[in-house]
């Protein structure tokens, strides 16, 4: 069974937004949760893959960066199969050399996003899904080495990947989907199923 490591980069507190996104998770294999200032290079290879999670954190702020370089530093050298979704797809986007920035059209709720390039993330999927986006900031331009792989309205880099390293972000929360707006579900398992255990 493959083991996934889900980041909480949230308050150690608030963990109603990890069981979500653990759930989600779960059918893929065993996830265990850490908080983000417990993350290490080391810890991170002992796992099949690693989610990285959203935050309340503005990334764009000196004080955050400072406060997260531990676990930027260990991501970066990392290598395997990793998701950031939301602050972890900025986290993701600043530890390759991209600046984080106050968002031009903040976003909350449902959205449709552009499939800009087939992916295995995006497996079975239109080129049109529909997303749950909750950001105030954004990633102000593609990492070097990476792909651009979707946009939407309030989301020019709504999803990226490394272009020689299995790692993935998102700007949205592929967790939040329900029956009307199913693609996150596929996302996760797309993730995990072909990008983690394959």
């Amino acid at each position: 069974m493959l083991k996934l490591l889900l980041v909480n980069n949230y308050d150690a507190s608030n963990r109603e937004r990890m069981l979500t996104l653990k759930a989600s998770l779960a059918r893929g294999g065993r996830v265990e949760v850490t908080d983000w200032n417990l993350v290490t290079s080391e810890k991170l290879r002992e796992y099949d893959g690693v989610i990285l999670s959203g935050s309340y954190d503005m990334l764009s702020s000196a004080k955050t960066q400072a406060k997260f370089a531990r676990e930027i530093d260990a991501v970066k050298d990392h290598g395997g199969p990793a998701l950031g979704v939301c602050f972890g797809h900025q986290l993701l986007g600043h530890a390759f050399g991209s600046r984080v920035v106050r968002a031009a059209n903040p976003a909350k709720g449902y959205r449709d996003a552009e499939v800009l390039r087939r992916d295995t993330l995006f497996r079975g999927l239109p080129r049109s899904i529909g997303v749950y986006e909750s950001h105030q900031e954004e990633v102000e331009s593609l990492p070097a080495g990476f792909a651009h792989l979707a946009r939407s309205s309030t989301a020019e880099i709504c999803a990226m990947k490394h272009s020689g390293l299995p790692i993935y972000g998102v700007q949205f929360h592929p967790e939040r989907y329900s029956l009307e707006k199913p693609d996150g579900e596929v996302i996760l398992a797309n993730f995990v199923e072909h990008l983690v255990k394959d």
